[in-house]
């Protein structure tokens, strides 16, 4: 996945470079979760400062490894906070302002039979789950946190081993579930909401003890070359206008 990001981004960047050179190019590292509200922004964005905006989409990871190995791009937005907390020490992110947040669910196929209630369904033998890896998406590192906080990290173990399936990211997960690889998985809830989605996936809430919401922000790179529409796309998120939109693809 990294791989496949860095080729993106050189392409990207060789597109730019042919582009008309008066018209700024961003380059914008979005989460997967996050791809829709942001594509949504981004053609207001590009409509008023007369410029154009690239989204690179993967797992929150793999999206930092890029950035920091490129050093190229604009603005960074992780499915959780951590991420920028966990690399703020590199120094390659500046500034962030807060859009929203996003919490993990329990997502089940919407014509399996079998009642679930709880995280212990996870170790059910007769239950397909698939699960995400903790190395790549901000999902992943959350399951991990919401298995290791319900039960203990024998649990988590446990409940990998009884997967079907490892995920890579939230979209991997909620296709495994639509072509019916799998029965259960946990994902963040905006994205069972998506009309793609929602027909075939039903959610049950995990308690906030376990599960707890987590802030989404926008960070600006320090290696931006557009600064001043960077801020100007980081406003109009963190405005009403940009929640409400957010909020249109069911984040909190």
């Amino acid at each position: 996945m990294l791989f496949k990001i860095i080729f993106t981004l050189i392409l990207l960047f060789s597109t730019s470079l042919q582009a008309n050179s008066s018209k700024p190019t961003l380059i914008f590292y979005c989460g997967i979760t996050m791809v829709k509200p942001i594509k949504e922004m981004a053609k207001i964005i590009e409509e008023r400062y007369n410029c154009t905006i690239k989204i690179s989409q993967g797992g929150s990871k793999d999206l930092y490894d890029a950035l920091k190995y490129s050093k190229v791009g604009d603005l960074y937005l992780p499915g959780s906070n951590s991420y920028r907390k966990n690399n703020l020490k590199d120094g390659y992110l500046l500034e962030a302002v807060e859009i929203g947040y996003n919490q993990a669910a329990i997502f089940i196929r919407k014509d399996l039979k079998k009642e679930i209630t709880s995280l212990d369904s996870f170790i059910d033998t007769s239950l397909a789950s698939i699960l995400c890896t903790p190395k790549s998406g901000s999902i992943g590192r959350e399951t991990k946190n919401i298995l290791t906080k319900y039960k203990g990290e024998e649990f988590f173990y446990d409940a990998f081993d009884n997967a079907v399936e490892i995920g890579t990211d939230s979209r991997n997960l909620n296709k495994a579930l639509i072509e019916k690889r799998a029965d259960i998985t946990i994902n963040w809830r905006s994205t069972g909401y998506w009309p793609e989605n929602n027909k075939y996936i039903k959610i049950v809430e995990i308690d906030e003890e376990f599960a707890q919401k987590k802030k989404l922000e926008i960070s600006l790179l320090k290696f931006s070359k557009n600064k001043e529409i960077a801020k100007a796309f980081m406003n109009f998120a963190s405005s009403q206008e940009g929640k409400d939109i957010m909020k249109k693809y069911g984040f909190l």
